[in-house]
């Protein structure tokens, strides 16, 4: 390899390296690669249901511990937590709030 060839390939080395230092420095805040699929999903949500009335709960944390409670959680359109079959109180989550209740201790 010709020695301009080396030295041009160094040179575009070193500018990225200088340019990935220089975004340190000033702490600019990249998104991870992890999250930027999560900035494009839904927002969560979380209803409940109890004898066909739908409310939204609007805790979202509060709305964990309740569903948490519940016997079974089961994905149809939404995951449904409840306790028996019939006329029960129903928990609906989202995509969205199902996996946030999932990261918290009481799902462990």
């Amino acid at each position: 390899m010709s020695s301009k060839k080396l030295l041009v390939i160094t040179n575009v080395s070193l500018l990225l390296v200088v340019a990935l230092l220089a975004l340190i420095f000033f702490e600019v805040q990249l998104i991870p690669l992890g999250k930027a699929t999560a900035t494009l999903k839904e927002e969560a949500s979380c209803q409940v249901e109890w004898h066909g009335e739908v409310n939204e709960f609007l805790n979202l944390d509060q709305c964990c511990l309740e569903a948490r409670k519940q016997l079974s959680c089961e994905q149809q359109e939404r995951w449904v937590c409840q306790t028996g079959q019939g006329e029960v109180l129903k928990y609906q989550l989202n995509e969205a709030a199902y996996e946030y209740c999932q990261r918290q201790r009481i799902w462990r």
